[in-house]
């Protein structure tokens, strides 16, 4: 802060107006410039006083800037020859002063000291004062190196200590053009005392004119720096691009990768039961055979028939999985009647193998809803998963047990476990822990994907733990548990196919008293669920977006939300999260419905919470008999009432 008199002027002249002349007699000063005019202008007044004052002059500069120097000085009156003759003043070329301390690109302190100590010596040889000129600086940064120029200044600034001289620097303000030259101009101002700017700055003489140019100078670096920022954030934003592009890409080739291996274990697996059938049909074909091969023979076809019928069923679950068409029976399921005929289906493989069979049952959780034709399934494909992988003699345990307000039946193995790089990957499709051509195992590598997806149909979740390779596997199921109702209040039996257009009828009776919090971006979407639901006779209460919802559930409790994932502002990733954290509401059934229908994004739509899992475009019948699924609890309590 100035406190000086108000009226000196002097006072407020703030302007830098810095030249050679303002300098003492052991600065070292840098001139930029734009032209050599201006640089042999003011290099020419700065040797000239030396000369004329009896000072010592050294120059050390290109040869066409020595020659026009040179001529400056003559036109000044100068005698140079006599200036040269007494070793007054020195003028060496700078490329040939350079090789002689450069060393693998960077100048080697002791030859420096060497030959530029000397010189400056022999110029002083008492003399009050030197003045010195050094363009091999500006040589270094022309070729483009920068680190080397840096240390020549700094090697300069080392010699200051042992000799008295100024030393004049000069550099072409054009070999600093570019963004990328901002920090290495920071380390050359650095290295000098002074800094002069070149001459656009420099010819302003008048100090508000200066004062302006600096303002204006500083507002084009404002806007610099805001366009570097922008295109730092443009190349981040390409750099994010291409990491995602490679990503997709590697998953695409991943894809691929395994879709050629599921077709080849398809092509496999089929043709190898073809292989016994076919070769036992021609042996019967020749009449050949004694009684006992002709009974081996037919047990051989039924036995490779059932495994090709099993492996073409499982085929045509995943294609149902993945188009949306895998429907289920649903009614009253007794898990214990589901695992002892599972348990039959595969005791034999067990005994074969002299593996033992356990089951623990808690008889207050054996009841569930589903279809029990397809849970069996779910049961005897983790059966016969655990008997395929464990060794003879081993132990393969199913517990049915009470886990909170949930049915969880577990399936543990003593066999040769899943790796902790595979446990991740356990139940999607196409994907085998090996899918070599030397696996110990055959297989699809299909049935704990189906098993899965299975499982989340009925409401429910799989999960698959392992302590490692060789260590065991346990796959856990956790289902609603049914409710108890009194006696004599039964509901109606419904047919056997749900999709019928009997059932499609009688779906509107679950749905009587169920209240669903609808919500979707999308108004005509939106319409049409409602419309749908409604028809049904369910109580449809509709919200545009999740902050329209989360108002909505101030003072309305569903029996069921019904979600959408992706919406604007706020997803439904968002509205499930909070929905869980309100302590009145954090158990209401929720329906994920997106067009979004990948595995991981099954995966992480059940992780965060919703129950089920529908894709668009929706089937009327599938997401009815969804609310209707996770509405029964409240169903039953309503007819307990």
């Amino acid at each position: 802060m100035i406190q000086d008199k108000p009226g000196d002027v002097g006072a407020w002249n703030l302007a830098p107006q810095t030249d050679w002349r303002r300098m003492s007699d052991s600065e070292h000063f840098v001139q930029f410039y734009e032209a050599d005019v201006f640089l042999l202008n003011s290099l020419s007044g700065f040797i000239g006083t030396a000369i004329n004052s009896g000072d010592g002059a050294l120059v050390v500069a290109t040869g066409a800037h020595r020659e026009g120097l040179d001529e400056l000085l003559r036109a000044n009156g100068l005698d140079l020859i006599s200036a040269k003759t007494r070793g007054q003043y020195v003028s060496l070329d700078a490329a040939e002063t350079l090789s002689k301390f450069m060393v693998d690109g960077l100048p080697e302190p002791r030859r420096f000291t060497k030959v530029l100590g000397n010189v400056i010596e022999s110029v002083t040889d008492g003399r009050n004062s030197v003045r010195a000129f050094g363009e091999m600086v500006a040589l270094l940064w022309a070729e483009g190196n920068y680190a080397a120029a840096i240390r020549l200044e700094e090697l300069w600034n080392g010699l200051q200590k042992n000799y008295s001289f100024s030393l004049f620097c000069a550099y072409p303000i054009n070999g600093f053009s570019g963004e990328q030259f901002v920090e290495p101009l920071t380390g050359v101002c650095t290295a000098h005392s002074r800094v002069i700017p070149a001459e656009s700055y420099a010819d302003l003489v008048n100090h508000d004119e200066r004062l302006r140019a600096i303002i204006q100078l500083q507002q084009k670096a404002k806007t610099l720096q805001a366009e570097i920022r922008k295109r730092e954030e443009a190349e981040e934003e390409l750099r994010a691009s291409l990491v995602r592009e490679q990503i997709a890409r590697a998953e695409a080739e991943n894809a691929n990768r395994m879709k050629d291996e599921f077709l080849a274990t398809v092509s496999h697996e089929l043709r190898t039961p073809l292989n016994a059938i076919m070769g036992w049909s021609h042996m019967l074909r020749n009449d050949k055979l004694d009684q006992a091969t002709m009974a081996r023979a037919f047990e051989t076809i039924d036995r490779n028939a059932k495994s090709q019928a099993q492996l073409i069923e499982d085929i045509l679950d995943v294609s149902r999985v993945i188009t949306g068409r895998l429907r289920l029976n649903m009614g009253s399921v007794d898990v214990a009647s589901v695992i002892n005929s599972a348990i039959d289906s595969v005791q034999l493989a067990a005994d074969s193998k002299g593996i033992q069979l356990e089951v623990t049952l808690d008889p207050s959780v054996r009841h569930t809803r589903g279809d029990s034709n397809r849970f069996q399934q779910v049961v005897w494909n983790l059966l016969a998963n655990a008997i395929k992988f464990t060794p003879s003699g081993g132990r393969v345990e199913v517990r049915v047990e009470r886990a909170n307000a949930a049915l969880q039946v577990c399936v543990s193995d003593t066999g040769q476990g899943i790796s902790a790089e595979f446990l991740p990957f356990i139940f999607d499709r196409f994907r085998q822990a090996d899918s070599s051509s030397t696996r110990a195992q055959g297989g699809l590598g299909l049935g704990l994907a189906i098993v899965r997806h299975l499982v989340e149909l009925h409401g429910g979740s799989v999960q698959a733990d392992s302590a490692g390779l060789g260590r065991g596997a346990t796959f856990t199921i956790r289902l609603p548990l049914a409710v108890d109702k009194k006696p004599g209040k039964t509901r109606k039996k419904r047919p056997e196919n749900p999709w019928s257009p009997e059932t499609t009828q009688r779906l509107a009776e679950p749905l009587h008293y169920v209240r669903v919090l609808l919500v979707d971006d999308d108004q005509d979407s939106l319409q049409i669920l409602a419309t749908m639901l409604s028809g049904h006779r369910a109580k449809v209460q509709t919200a545009a977006s999740a902050a329209e919802a989360l108002q909505m559930l101030e003072w309305y409790k569903p029996d069921v939300l019904v979600s959408d994932l992706a919406m604007p502002g706020e997803d439904g990733y968002s509205l499930i999260g909070k929905l869980r954290s309100m302590e009145n509401l954090k158990h209401t059934p929720a329906v994920a419905l997106t067009a979004y229908v990948r595995v991981e994004d099954r995966t992480r739509a059940l992780s965060a919470g919703f129950n089920m899992f529908v894709p668009k475009p929706v089937e009327p019948n599938e997401l009815i008999a969804a609310v209707a699924n996770l509405a029964e609890p409240e169903l039953g309590q309503l007819e307990q009432a």
